[in-house]
């Protein structure tokens, strides 16, 4: 069994400069080593690839493609011309690669967190449709992000500089908008991971003092724990409402009067945070990709 391993550019150069993190790339070839599999490092933009020649193609690493978006659905629609198995499934990537997803979960009745979206090029105003919910200060961000890029913390629209931001967002993508939620730099965000639909390990992210951002690039610290039962029935819910199986997938939340709020269903390349997961979490992430191949011919 042949696994590619899809990474960016200059993706060890990222992984040898943040130095903490957990480089998933080397733990994860030798878990599928041991259970008779090879993982390849390919990079996704590398012309030369055959993609069909690989059991199952994992967009793990493909960290910039909300940068280079309209190459990324390019790559992604030569994957299906060739054949290529994508895992998780191509119209699951496509869909989970921006966020309008969101609006899609919170009318299937999970607990989004309050959103607002932006379409491209739009000539909405935004004071007039946002002063009726009294959000006061805001976070704006891309409708196709992943990172925190750019992500904007703002007091008002009004401040200074943040309408040629806003514009300079809406030429290249939709967006999103939401009220700053005080939980996640009081409690942290929870990130819930799951290998072939179960559960798998649990963990809280703070951001660090002064700060809104819960990665760990940006100075957040992670720590293991259990969700509660009320807020793992939750997560799994939100989960049920994707409309495809997921071979992984992490979601994350605040908690707000005892109610998971659901900020991300990540799909595409979410950091798996293994190290939190204990000594057999990257095994179930291998096994799962596993079951999945071996599955594929049922789908």
């Amino acid at each position: 069994m042949n696994i590619a391993y899809v990474v960016m550019d200059g993706y060890q150069e990222l992984i040898d400069a943040q130095g903490e993190a957990l480089d998933e790339r080397r733990v994860l070839e030798r878990e599928f080593a041991q259970l008779g599999a090879e993982m390849t490092a390919v990079r996704w933009r590398d012309r030369a690839v055959d993609w069909a020649r690989f059991d199952a193609v994992l967009p793990k690493a493909c960290w910039d493609y909300v940068q280079r978006s309209s190459e990324f659905f390019a790559w992604l629609d030569r994957l299906r011309d060739l054949g290529a198995r994508l895992l998780n499934p191509l119209e699951l990537v496509r869909w989970n690669s921006d966020k309008r997803y969101l609006l899609d979960l919170r009318r299937a009745g999970v607990s989004v967190a309050p959103l607002v979206y932006v379409e491209r090029h739009t000539s909405l105003d935004l004071r007039a449709e946002l002063s009726p919910l009294g959000w006061g200060e805001l976070v704006i961000k891309p409708a196709i992000s992943a990172g925190a890029y750019r992500t904007l913390r703002v007091s008002s629209l009004d401040a200074e500089g943040v309408s040629e931001q806003l514009e300079t967002i809406l030429r290249d993508s939709a967006l999103l908008v939401q009220p700053f939620f005080p939980e996640i730099p009081r409690d942290g965000e929870w990130s819930l991971v799951f290998f072939g639909g179960v559960f798998s390990h649990g963990l809280v992210k703070v951001p660090s003092g002064g700060d809104f951002r819960s990665q760990p690039m940006f100075g957040a610290t992670a720590a293991a724990k259990d969700p509660p039962p009320a807020l793992l029935d939750q997560a799994t819910r939100a989960l049920a409402a994707v409309p495809g199986e997921t071979a992984y997938a992490r979601v994350d939340g605040f908690v707000r009067e005892g109610m998971l709020q659901i900020m991300e269903v990540e799909l595409i390349e979410p950091y798996l945070f293994l190290e939190h997961g204990g000594p057999l979490a990257a095994r179930r992430f291998c096994e799962a990709v596993i079951a999945w191949i071996d599955g594929y011919g049922r789908r």
